[in-house]
């Protein structure tokens, strides 16, 4: 006998509806906006932990409201974050392969601190291309302390 359209059986769409409004409901519960220009995001907790990727990157590119130029994400490590915050970016961009991605997920295999860049603005324009960083809590990073270098560096 088939299921019928609407069931909410194991593997149903409304299976995966719910998983989708369980991980959307963790990331926003996770998410801490401590700067909007470059927006800079502490997500509580790991990568590995709660939220799929592309939850964070739904929340994050909404965050923004409105049309939100083609990102390109890039994920390095939390040593990085000070130089990022004050140069806006951990390393000139190159064409090369790799050295961004347009789906989160891949950029958070990389490293802790997320970085998001115009995509149309790479790589000439690597000053201005930063949008906002997502942070997840390892290698030593917390709220606490990122909020302490956003209010060093003067960021709003």
């Amino acid at each position: 006998m088939t299921q019928q359209s609407g069931s909410s059986g194991p593997g149903t769409p409304a299976d995966r509806d719910t998983r989708i409004l369980d991980d959307l409901r963790d990331a926003v519960e996770r998410m801490h906006v401590l700067a909007r220009s470059p927006r800079i995001v502490v997500a509580s907790g790991t990568r590995t932990g709660g939220a799929r990727p592309m939850a964070w990157q739904v929340l994050f590119e909404r965050s923004f409201g409105g049309a939100v130029p083609p990102l390109a994400y890039r994920g390095t490590a939390a040593t990085r974050l000070p130089a990022i915050l004050a140069d806006g970016h951990d390393s000139e961009p190159t064409l090369a392969a790799g050295w961004s991605h347009p789906r989160l997920g891949e950029a958070m295999a990389m490293g802790p601190v997320i970085q998001a860049f115009r995509a149309d603005w790479l790589p000439d324009d690597v000053s201005r291309a930063l949008m906002g960083v997502i942070v997840f809590e390892e290698d030593g990073l917390s709220l606490q302390g990122v909020r302490a270098i956003v209010q060093e560096l003067g960021l709003r």
